[in-house]
């Protein structure tokens, strides 16, 4: 633990000045279009660069030095000064045109506030067909990216740093592939209003890592912007009404994928057979699973019983196997003892010298009872929210910089953090602050997570990649 943090600081340290130091270059006053409204006042959210000052920030924007004291008192400003990279409150000018005509102002392009006329991401993302013509490419100098976690307590747990790490990778290969980025790092604890500021200022924001965390963070969110929720499938539900992109698939899209895959493969010789436990009743996955089915149109026939039935079922498997075909089967049960027996019975048909093939989702190799040899020898489709090849050149050159640079090893958790921040810059890069209204027409394959998300009338969106892994004879696994 203590090697990872010391290398997310030399790293940290070595991004900073790449990513962030072009954005100071020149003290320029540049008036922003960020607006914030706090007890009914609106004020601009101003960014600090280096070398300005109180007097030259309150003539560009045409208010009193006195007023940005009172607007910022939480700062203290008239003591502590101003300081590179801090965001203050300036009072809206109640007549901007005379504050241009005696103090000319350089503009950059900002998103608009919620009451302009420039389209925002939150309208184009609901209807994406009827607004395309009036997409915006809004592009950033530096793509900011705002990363929520408990950075600032002592609950900052290894999934958190090993996240982080994995993201401060994807951050060093993007800046070297040309792509200017800032990595802002929020407390989610930390509930102060610098936080709204910086998350105003953010093109991405990614975190917090928990469905509670998002839930809480949800009323800290600006108008306009998308929470990406990283980790927890259980954030799917909110997309339907709140301004949140879910980037882990959830278990419906997987047993979605396993039902296209089956009807892909079916041939007329084929039986598909559904297995279900007679000693419970199906979980709301395995009701999932049945309702894919139906709704594709596949025919089948079940085979329900009791593990307690012992070796007496296989006569049941043998009356219903394709002589002439492939007998394909699919477990519609969550319940390990059940399907660690329904394995064992379907290699005992391959050991009959039956063409067999297993359908599933990824939850069947969290199950420590079924041996990886069972899944093998039943020819086993199945279909994962993550999966890795690390036979590929480039998850080699990310496991040999991660060694090197935390002197440990990476994870699931920090090869998600690389595909989360490396999907969601590009798609920045590609398409400007805007990015979230073009998130149907961009996809991408990272080294652990896959990226797709489809047109809905959803408020935010779901990613629903799925990858196919397939485990065969000869015990190779295979990611097609």
């Amino acid at each position: 633990m203590k090697a990872r943090l010391a290398g997310i600081l030399i790293l940290s340290l070595c991004l900073c000045a790449p990513l962030g130091a072009q954005e100071y270059e020149v003290p320029v006053i540049e008036h922003s279009k960020d607006k914030v409204r706090v007890d009914g006042k609106s004020f601009y959210a101003h960014v600090v660069t280096a070398k300005q000052t109180l007097w030259s920030i309150s003539k560009a924007y045409g208010v009193s030095v006195q007023d940005i004291y009172d607007a910022n008192r939480n700062l203290d400003l008239e003591h502590a000064g101003l300081k590179a990279g801090q965001v203050i409150f300036i009072p809206v000018s109640p007549a901007p045109a005379t504050v241009e005509a005696a103090q000319p102002v350089q503009e950059t392009i900002v998103p608009a506030a919620p009451d302009e006329t420039m389209t925002s991401p939150s309208d184009t993302l609901k209807n994406p067909a009827d607004s395309a013509a009036a997409f915006v490419y809004d592009m950033p100098e530096v793509i900011r990216v705002a990363v929520m976690l408990p950075f600032g307590n002592s609950r900052l747990s290894d999934t958190s740093v090993d996240f982080y790490s994995g993201m401060l990778l994807a951050a060093r290969d993007l800046g070297n592939s040309g792509v200017k980025l800032e990595l802002i790092t929020l407390d989610t604890e930390n509930t102060a209003l610098t936080d709204l500021f910086q998350m105003m200022r953010s093109d991405v924001i990614i975190g917090p890592i928990t469905d509670a965390g998002i839930e809480a963070s949800l009323n800290r969110c600006p108008g306009g912007k998308y929470m990406v929720s990283p980790l927890d499938p259980k954030t799917a539900e909110r997309t339907r009404t709140e301004r949140i992109i879910q980037a882990p698939t959830p278990s419906s899209s997987q047993n979605g994928e396993v039902v296209r895959w089956l009807a892909e493969d079916m041939q007329p010789a084929d039986s598909l057979i559904v297995l279900l436990s007679s000693d419970s009743q199906p979980s709301a996955n395995a009701r999932n699973i049945l309702d894919s089915l139906n709704a594709a149109g596949l025919r089948y026939r079940t085979i329900k019983y009791g593990i307690l039935e012992g070796l007496e079922i296989q006569n049941k498997f043998t009356a219903r196997a394709s002589v002439h075909g492939t007998t394909r089967y699919i477990i519609a049960s969550e319940d390990e003892s059940f399907v660690n027996d329904a394995v064992r019975n379907i290699n005992l048909m391959a050991y009959k010298k039956y063409d067999v093939a297993l359908y599933a989702s990824s939850k069947i190799r969290s199950y420590n009872t079924i041996e990886t040899e069972n899944l093998h020898n039943v020819n086993t489709h199945m279909t994962a929210a993550y999966y890795t090849d690390y036979t590929s050149e480039a998850v080699k050159s990310f496991v040999l910089a991660y060694r090197a640079l935390f002197e440990a090893e990476p994870n699931s958790f920090a090869l998600h953090g690389y595909d989360t921040l490396h999907y969601f810059v590009n798609i920045c890069a590609r398409y400007g602050r805007n990015w979230p209204a073009k998130l149907c027409e961009y996809s991408e394959s990272g080294l652990q997570t896959s990226f797709r998300f489809v047109p809905g009338t959803d408020t935010g969106k779901t990613n629903a990649a799925v990858r196919r892994v397939l485990f065969t004879p000869d015990y190779k696994v295979v990611l097609l």
